[in-house]
C-alpha cells in the first residue's frame, strides 16, 4: 500500500475515533441552563381533563433516559443524546418520570396526594415502569384493560404510556415518552391487545 493510501487510512481511523469520543462525551446544558428544584404545589384534586393538558405540554419536547424537566416550544432542545445515558443533561422526561408528573404524585411511595410538578421540575419519581406494571405505591392499582380510560396506563416491564383516547379498531391513542429517536407525543398503540402490558390506574380522580 502506497505511502498516500495509508495516510489517508490513518486519518480515516482518526476522524473515526474523535467523532466516537466525542458522540459518548455528548451533553447538553439544558438542564444546568434551564430545570430547577422548585418545591410542588399541593392540589386537592385532579381531573383526567387536566392531567391531559399537564400531558400535552410534554408533546414534541424531547426524551431524556431518567429526566423530567421539559419547556413547551414544540420542539427537542437537546436532539440525539446517547440513549440510555441519565448524565446528559437533556430534555425531557423518560416514560415512568413523564407518568409521574401527569399524574401529580409525589415523592414518597406511601403519599396518595396530589402534587403538581412545574415542566421545568427537574424530577423524575421514584417508580420505573415496572413498578406501575404492578401497581407499586399508595396512588398506583392495576386494573382491567378492557374498563382502562383516558389518562389510565398501559404498563410493561419496560414502558409506560397513557391512553389519550380510545380508537373504534380496539387500539389506543397513547402519549408516551418514547425515546430518544421519537421524544415525546402521541401515537396508534395496539399495547391494550399486548400480552406483555397491563392496565394500571392513578386513584383518586375526581372526574
Amino acid at each position: 500500500m502506497s505511502a498516500t493510501r495509508w495516510l489517508l487510512v490513518g486519518l480515516t481511523v482518526v476522524i473515526g475515533l474523535v467523532a466516537a469520543g466525542a458522540a459518548a462525551a455528548y451533553h447538553t446544558r439544558f438542564v444546568a441552563d434551564n430545570c430547577n428544584y422548585a418545591s410542588p404545589t399541593p392540589a386537592s384534586y385532579i381531573t383526567r381533563a387536566g392531567s391531559a393538558t399537564v400531558a400535552l405540554r410534554a408533546r414534541y419536547e424531547g426524551y431524556q433516559w431518567a429526566g423530567g424537566c421539559w419547556n413547551d416550544n414544540d420542539r427537542d432542545d437537546s436532539p440525539n443524546d446517547p440513549h440510555e445515558d441519565p448524565a446528559t443533561g437533556g430534555e425531557g422526561g423518560d416514560c415512568s418520570g413523564f407518568t409521574f408528573k401527569v399524574w401529580r404524585e409525589s415523592l414518597s411511595t406511601s403519599d396518595a396526594s396530589f402534587q403538581q410538578w412545574g415542566m421545568l421540575r427537574y424530577v423524575h419519581g421514584p417508580y420505573t415502569a415496572a413498578a406501575f406494571k404492578a401497581g407499586t405505591g399508595a396512588p398506583n392499582i392495576t386494573a382491567s384493560k378492557a374498563g382502562l380510560v383516558k389518562m389510565d396506563a398501559l404498563a410493561s416491564d419496560g414502558h409506560i404510556g397513557l391512553i389519550y383516547a380510545t380508537n373504534p379498531d380496539g387500539t389506543d391513542q397513547i402519549i408516551e415518552a418514547k425515546g430518544e429517536n421519537y421524544g415525546t407525543g402521541i401515537w396508534t398503540r395496539a399495547y391494550r391487545g399486548s400480552a406483555s402490558y397491563s392496565g394500571v390506574r392513578r386513584t383518586g380522580w375526581s372526574s
